[in-house]
């Protein structure tokens, strides 16, 4: 639910953009007309903005706070914001509260997955993440069944369309604070070995284990050494830490919001696809197939796009694959990007990768603004990069972690640690 509350909230000015309100409340610029180039632009990426700076600073304080108390945090700081924007009176206040809005989703990106790859079983883990990525699909079918109905079968107001979308995020911060606990393996690794053992035994019966429980000797035996040596780390990463928290169509009418609910369905099929196969073909298979899939799909797009009126069926066809190819990719890179990390900066480490990858979404608004009237130039390109990011985990070597143990520190992913590991098997 937390993470179908990011989908809504960062969907949601897809579809208001082009509410005739919001263009003669917010977007108007005097005799200038809409200045979508401009108040679009900036309202568009500054969510991606907070995201940048959420994800990259709150993932480091999660490696030290908790990942729940980070993961609340986003959620409701998100909730809030989004409630104020459908209150904001000009496109500053706008841009304001999508900006906090990103920083609470950083907060949420850094902590969500980081949080299910550490209580999930090594097994299994690859499933289970991949149906928390799945959520993502459902709040954006959510969205764009919401907008559907309020604008494309009638004449609501974008304002308690943007209130609606804020309430996913809000149930999910009230759901995670009433049922979902703390990892297990970070409080181990900061020495709370009971709290560990208590919650590691918990999530164990939750899953069907009938076994011998974890004892809190089992865990201190092998976290001691772990928990000295992640000390020293911080420590002797201080100075890096700190340098990180100072651094940082045109009208929405009723043919356009359906297709728009075509693409947003298209997501169930990818991410069933991603269930059934990221734990079997492996995950940097998975990413490179999906990757390439849908950046061939977009090219057959794009050659709609020439004659989009007499291919309409293609442009919608291609677009659809397009985006169950996408969120199979997602769910595959989420997978693997949480693996790669030892937990002792997998906080960190997820909250650098989403949050430098919203530079991205922050230079895209202001393409999409200046090359609106040409999207074959849009589609050609991001197609191109698409194809080019489906290389990256082969030509950077990245390790698949599919069905192997989490690394605690980062001696451990280096394959320096000692000892028979029982006791991680049994908590993983």
């Amino acid at each position: 639910i937390a993470n179908s509350g990011d989908a809504t909230e960062i969907s949601c000015m897809n579809y208001i953009l082009s509410h005739p309100l919001f263009k003669e409340e917010i977007l108007q610029k005097g005799a200038y007309g809409e200045d979508y180039g401009g108040r679009g632009a900036a309202i568009a990426s500054s969510i991606f903005a907070g995201m940048l700076i959420g994800g990259i600073v709150t993932g480091a304080y999660g490696d030290r706070l908790g990942r729940r108390p980070t993961l609340l945090a986003g959620l409701f700081l998100n909730a809030t914001s989004g409630i104020a924007a459908s209150m904001a009176p000009s496109a500053v206040a706008m841009c304001a509260c999508r900006f906090f809005a990103g920083l609470g989703i950083g907060a949420v990106l850094s902590s969500l997955i980081t949080l299910a790859s550490e209580l999930s079983p090594s097994k299994h883990r690859g499933w289970y993440i991949t149906i928390v990525g799945g959520f993502w699909t459902l709040g954006s079918v959510f969205i764009a069944l919401l907008a559907f109905i309020l604008f494309g079968r009638n004449n609501y107001s974008w304002r308690i369309f943007v209130l609606i979308a804020a309430s996913p995020t809000l149930l999910g911060g009230i759901l995670v604070y009433a049922f979902v606990p703390e990892s297990p393996r970070y409080l181990a690794l900061h020495g709370r070995y009971q709290d560990a053992a208590d919650v590691a035994n918990h999530v164990a019966e939750s899953f069907g284990y009938i076994g011998e429980k974890l004892s809190v000797g089992e865990i201190r035996e092998h976290y001691c050494h772990l928990t000295e040596e992640k000390d020293y780390l911080l420590q002797k990463n201080d100075n890096a830490m700190k340098k990180i928290r100072d651094l940082y169509g045109k009208t929405l009418l009723y043919n356009v919001t359906l297709p728009l609910l075509y693409f947003a369905l298209a997501n169930i099929p990818g991410n069933a696809l991603a269930t059934v196969l990221v734990d079997r073909v492996g995950r940097k298979a998975l990413l490179f197939g999906s990757m390439t899939s849908a950046a061939l799909c977009l090219g057959l797009a794009a050659h709609g796009a020439n004659d989009a009126e007499a291919r309409q069926l293609q442009v919608i066809l291609s677009s659809c694959a397009f985006h169950s190819f996408l969120v199979t990719g997602w769910c595959a890179l989420s997978v693997m990007t949480s693996e790669l990390f030892p937990t002792s900066i997998r906080g960190t480490g997820m909250g650098v990768c989403s949050g430098v990858g919203r530079i991205a979404g922050i230079l895209v608004q202001y393409v999409n603004g200046a090359f609106i009237d040409q999207p074959l130039v849009l589609l050609l390109t991001a197609a191109t990069c698409m194809m080019t990011g489906a290389f990256a985990p082969i030509i950077c070597k990245l390790q698949d972690m599919t069905n192997k143990h989490l690394f605690e520190i980062p001696s451990m992913a280096m394959g320096v640690v000692e000892g028979d590991g029982q006791a991680v098997h049994k908590i993983v």
